[in-house]
């Protein structure tokens, strides 16, 4: 009896689906995104309900399309096994689908499983709980030779203790590791070494920070950060640091020192491309400082069922890499659970500075962290001559720009109203005694 015949017998369940021809396209994707999402399985496409090898007609391009499908329509990405079987004078497509290791998979935006013989449409709590049992890369069982370095652990620990007051005594790496769930019956998991191995990113290369800072969109400085994730995160900060002004400003008695971007800012964006990038993805996390701004881009977009509009309201935390995001936590890196976002955006609107700029997609999130110059390429010539008044008299009444401008009171209403809706004046008083002021001012 063949391998055809031997699965024909055991009729559609959870792990096997028949399908008559190509033609029942979504249906054959719907059930490989299922697959993948479950714990595998084959689908054989030339085989009616009742397990009669019916065959398929193969047409040129029929493969080709049916590949394509796969890869554009399926995300994140799945790579199936696709064999032509001949059987008795017949071919039959067999697709052999392994459960996915970065649940959950979505087709054409909808999530599938697999339930005994049928393929379900899941909704939103359904579409949580496939997120909570998948397997995340730093809870994988590592595979080889490694060195979790004792100094590193004790860092952690000093921090942990500090910060979160936190009670591990450091008498065993093994027993630390283990409290953290680093450790699966003597092995360690792959978080143990983003986080205690110094040669971190040579078992993972792409886990490294690749970091520039621009002038006339031309790199001058760059650098490439490895090694263990909390030591990529001050590298990272630090290179920031030197490419960004510095200032001080005096508060009662005491000089306090400025940075062009707050700094609380800089180090959320970086703890949340360390800590929610794809470390299944072979792309690196990329950072670019330039006249515009500070851009951090990650491989891995948000979970679902998360939308870019979640991350300015309050929303829920779901991290991809939980093992690691606990480390995090410990070691005082992050605050709350799920406010990194906005504690973002608060500490840039009170330095004056417009609101982060969210994106993702083709695999990847970015945060934009902007500069006031950023916003000033959209002005006009009248819109940046108004700017540059208000900031060199420091507070002017609209009779002011007016004369300046030598234009229509609306047409100065209209000007003086674009800058305050992109943040860079603010309006003090009411009536006839309104003024602006550039923030900060």
């Amino acid at each position: 009896m063949s391998g055809i015949d031997n699965l024909v017998e055991e009729r559609e369940s959870e792990k096997l689906e028949f399908k008559r021809s190509l033609a029942e396209r979504d249906e054959i994707l719907e059930t490989i995104a299922a697959f993948a999402n479950t714990r595998g399985g084959t689908i054989l496409i030339g085989v009616d309900d009742q397990g009669h090898v019916i065959g398929v007609d193969l047409k040129k391009g029929d493969l080709e399309s049916l590949e394509n499908s796969i890869n554009q329509l399926i995300e994140p990405r799945v790579y199936p096994d696709i064999e032509i079987i001949p059987h008795n004078n017949k071919l039959v497509l067999k697709i052999g689908v392994q459960e996915g290791f970065n649940k959950p998979y979505f087709y054409r935006g909808a999530c599938y499983v697999r339930k005994s013989s049928v393929t379900r449409r899941l909704d939103r709590n359904g579409i949580l709980e496939v997120i909570s049992r998948r397997v995340t890369f730093d809870a994988l069982v590592f595979e080889g030779e490694y060195e979790i370095s004792e100094d590193l652990v004790e860092d952690f620990l000093k921090k942990a203790r500090e910060r979160r007051m936190m009670r591990i005594e450091p008498e065993d790496v093994q027993l630390v590791l283990k409290k953290l769930n680093l450790l699966e019956k003597g092995r360690v998991r792959n978080g143990a070494l983003l986080l205690f191995s110094r040669e971190c990113s040579s078992h993972f290369p792409q886990a490294v920070v690749k970091i520039g800072f621009l002038e006339n969109d031309k790199i001058v400085d760059e650098a490439l950060i490895e090694g263990p994730l909390q030591v990529q995160l001050e590298e990272a900060m630090a290179f920031i640091q030197k490419h960004i002004r510095k200032g001080y400003v005096v508060k009662g008695l005491e000089r306090v020192e400025t940075w062009e971007y707050p700094l609380e800012s800089i180090r959320e964006a970086l703890v949340n491309a360390l800590l929610h990038r794809d470390y299944f993805s072979s792309s690196h996390v990329s950072v670019k400082i330039g006249e515009s701004g500070i851009t951090v881009e990650n491989p891995g977009e948000l979970p679902p069922p998360l939308e870019i509009e979640d991350l300015c309201r309050e929303h829920p935390s779901i991290p991809r890499n939980p093992l690691i995001s606990r480390a995090f936590f410990y070691m005082g890196y992050f605050e709350e659970w799920g406010s990194g976002t906005l504690r973002m955006i608060n500490s840039l609107r009170k330095s004056g500075l417009p609101d982060p700029e969210f994106s993702q997609g083709r695999g990847f999130f970015r945060v934009w962290i902007r500069s006031l110059k950023s916003l000033e390429k959209d002005l006009n010539e009248n819109e940046r001559r108004l700017l540059d008044f208000i900031r060199a008299r420091k507070k002017v009444n609209r009779r002011d720009c007016e004369l300046l401008l030598n234009l229509s009171e609306r047409s100065v209403r209209r000007a003086l109203s674009k800058l305050e809706g992109l943040g860079l004046i603010k309006r003090i008083g009411s009536g006839r005694r309104i003024t602006y002021e550039t923030i900060g001012s």
